[in-house]
């Protein structure tokens, strides 16, 4: 029974500070996600910043965007305003189902339509040579395509370019 005692005592004695220090371990690795939030929380409102960076090269954040000189060459270099141009019926069928509101809905939704051209095997190749034609990126030549097609269609949605900022009106 001695040694049992004994055994038993090394056991506690050893698995207690054990456990105690896997705690300690755990809360700091815990620690280490709740900083690792915090960072990731930075870096969502770095990219925003970084996004807006690179779209100011194309169109200036005033309201609305407008296509600058970059902007435009990129518009009539890249065949973007000709595929828009044949795709504007499609588009304008599609953004109407969704029955914006206000014009800043319609805008991004505009933006986003058109940014998934990217996924037409297609157009894709079509954009890959007109943005190396102009020295630009698909996501520039897409982001210039959605401007010019805003621009196109947003009477037809009932809003105004120049009015941003008021709800529609019926």
């Amino acid at each position: 029974m001695n040694i049992l005692n004994i055994i038993n005592a090394v056991i506690v004695s050893l698995g207690i500070p054990t456990i105690i220090g896997a705690a300690v371990y755990i809360g700091k690795k815990l620690q280490i996600l709740e900083d690792l939030k915090d960072v990731r929380d930075k870096f969502a409102v770095v990219e925003s910043r970084v996004g807006d960076l690179w779209k100011d090269k194309l169109a200036p954040s005033h309201s609305p965007r407008q296509l600058n000189d970059r902007g435009n060459t990129i518009l009539s270099g890249s065949g973007i305003k000709e595929i828009i141009d044949k795709k504007k019926n499609d588009f304008l069928t599609v953004i109407k189902e969704k029955n914006m509101q206000n014009p800043y809905d319609a805008e991004q939704y505009i933006l986003q339509v058109v940014s998934e051209l990217k996924k037409d095997v297609v157009i894709v190749n079509e954009l890959k040579v007109g943005a190396f034609s102009v020295g630009a990126d698909i996501d520039s030549v897409l982001l210039v395509g959605g401007i010019y097609l805003r621009n196109l269609i947003f009477p037809d949605l009932g809003f105004s370019v120049t009015d941003l900022d008021k709800p529609k009106t019926s």
